[in-house]
């Protein structure tokens, strides 16, 4: 189990909510792992306040469930969550290139300008440094809610970014190769590229094929590890 280090007591709720959060995603906390509520507190050296309050806020993204007279615990994904998850993405990230085709979205400026810098930077971590670091950034998750601003609806973005928790769990380091993530960054690359070009179909197809080979890789990260992650 974790180490957890006492944190301080400006915004407590949100700070140990956020922790706690951390934890579940990169499954410091694997599976079935039951949460205890007098435990947490004394680790983070909090009241149970906080901690119920983060756990209520956990459960409502979907990464612990309660049973009632028996205790809380960390969820698992199976095959039939992936499906759900990813069904999720793709027909929201298509919505937004509806919105683009029909003109009551556009790429614009800004938006170009960061997806290009997220793009960039990403490519640079990944040929640079430790593939870890291409993760701990969070490139990936930034990309895709940049892309997501065009769209103009931030309730549609904040479900996208609330299925997105599962991202972690596809990405143990003994699983995912350099090899795959460029592959995933080249596919960026078109997005940006189809977008510029005003390209919607292209734009269309680079987004479906891309989520589509996510999926595949959450896939075969679940059959690794014995059915759930």
């Amino acid at each position: 189990m974790p180490n957890l280090s006492r944190i301080d007591n400006a915004n407590l709720p949100e700070k140990t909510y956020s922790i706690l959060k951390e934890l579940i995603i990169k499954r410091e906390y694997p599976p079935d792992h039951k949460l205890a509520i007098p435990d947490l507190a004394a680790k983070l050296g909090v009241s149970r306040t906080p901690i119920r309050e983060a756990l209520a806020r956990l459960e409502m993204d979907g990464l612990i469930k309660t049973v009632p007279k028996v205790g809380t615990f960390v969820t698992g994904i199976t095959a039939g969550n992936v499906l759900e998850i990813m069904e999720t993405r793709l027909m929201i990230e298509l919505w937004v290139v509806k919105r683009l085709e029909d003109g009551t979205a556009s790429f614009t400026p800004e938006i170009a300008a960061n997806l290009q810098k997220i793009h960039e930077t990403a490519v640079y971590i990944v040929n640079s440094s430790k593939l870890e670091n291409y993760h701990e950034g969070d490139y990936n998750l930034h990309f895709h809610m940049e892309f997501l601003k065009l769209g103009g609806n931030r309730n549609i973005s904040n479900i996208y970014l609330n299925t997105m928790n599962y991202r972690w769990l596809a990405m143990k380091s003994y699983l995912i190769t350099k090899e795959m993530v460029m592959h995933s960054l080249d596919q960026h690359g078109q997005i940006i590229a189809a977008l510029q070009a005003g390209a919607y179909d292209d734009l269309q197809r680079v987004v479906t094929g891309h989520l589509e080979d996510a999926k595949l890789r959450l896939y075969q990260n679940i059959n690794l590890n014995g059915g759930i992650i």
